[in-house]
């Protein structure tokens, strides 16, 4: 059974001034530039490959499923729980 969330990638920024990273100066303006890869699997089953681009960040492979009242297996959390907690952070 394939984990429902799993780091495929860890990146670190490259030192900035002070040898501390880029995205922890005293001040700066903040570009997020987040990608995404999704695809369907067998059901209701979806993974998405989330990377942050900018600042320099993770890889996460991330995967939801459906309950068993919209067809799905239910052995992952739903689509809706990730985007709550999403809201939440």
């Amino acid at each position: 059974m394939e984990e429902i969330v799993r780091k495929l990638v860890a990146r670190k920024a490259k030192p900035g001034k002070g040898g501390v990273p880029g995205s922890l100066q005293p001040h700066q303006d903040r570009e997020l530039i987040v990608s995404l890869e999704a695809e369907s699997l067998d059901g209701m089953k979806k993974r998405a490959v989330v990377t942050l681009e900018q600042p320099v960040g993770s890889t996460f492979a991330i995967i939801c499923d459906e309950g068993a009242y919209l067809g799905g297996d239910d052995t992952a959390p739903p689509p809706l729980a990730y985007f709550s907690a999403a809201i939440a952070f």
